[in-house]
């Protein structure tokens, strides 16, 4: 994401609401032009007001000290004079990011915990770094007095906050060999299960999965009333 921060504008972000955000996909998928940039895919630029709290929420410039006097009055000052450009990139499909049991650790029926296994690659690091620029760009449009651009180029890490809209792990095929469920989210293995979830998406596209998700919901539905009340098996 990019933090704008403004010496002259008090944009009141403690009023706003999660779904008041205007995106563009310019940027997005194959909405641009991609020769010679080293990578596939793209993300969703967003900007809005989220109902910023102020102990949750405390941006400040780069280069304020991390405590003392000095970060009081830059959390005072910006707290009500900031806001972000926020990108939700894709995370394309690997064959090293997988979900298995952990061998080590258990729950408290002493069945093994869940373990994953994610990393991202070269080319998302690309791509956020490309459409990061693109964002800051935006914000210099908006006459921002200073601006902190943070593209995601590390090793990934899930401490900080980033998105509860998981995806994976119950992969949707036409292949039993090489996905879990099928187009109606039906497991392949047991035909009376119905894994109806993110976890179907072999990947994370630029977008939060929740519209998708309800109409994977509808179809699988539609096809448990309509076929498999009637004729319990595979409807594969």
């Amino acid at each position: 994401n990019v933090n704008l921060f403004f010496d002259d504008k008090v944009l009141n972000g403690f009023m706003g609401a999660g779904g008041n955000a205007t995106g563009i996909d310019d940027f997005n998928g194959d909405n641009f032009d991609h020769t010679g940039l080293g990578f596939i895919g793209g993300g969703n630029i967003n900007c809005g007001s989220g109902a910023t709290r102020p102990i949750e929420v405390r941006p400040v410039p780069q280069g304020t000290p991390r405590w003392g006097s000095e970060w009081k009055k830059a959390a005072a000052k910006y707290f009500n004079r900031s806001c972000s450009v926020a990108i939700q990139g894709a995370c394309q499909s690997y064959r090293g990011n997988y979900l298995d049991l952990d061998p080590t650790y258990r729950d408290a029926y002493g069945l093994p915990l869940l373990r994953m296994t994610f990393d991202r690659h070269e080319n998302e690091h690309k791509m956020s770094v490309y459409v990061t620029n693109k964002a800051a760009e935006i914000g210099k449009a908006m006459g921002a007095s200073k601006m902190n651009v943070n593209p995601r180029t590390g090793k990934y890490t899930i401490v900080p906050y980033q998105s509860t809209h998981n995806t994976g792990g119950t992969v949707m095929g036409a292949d039993p060999n090489t996905s879990v469920v099928n187009k109606y989210l039906q497991s392949w293995d047991v035909h009376n299960v119905f894994a109806i979830s993110a976890g179907a998406f072999p990947q994370n596209g630029g977008y939060n999965p929740t519209g998708t998700v309800g109409a994977l919901t509808f179809q699988a539905l539609e096809a448990i009333k309509t076929k498999y009340l009637k004729r319990p098996g595979a409807l594969v």
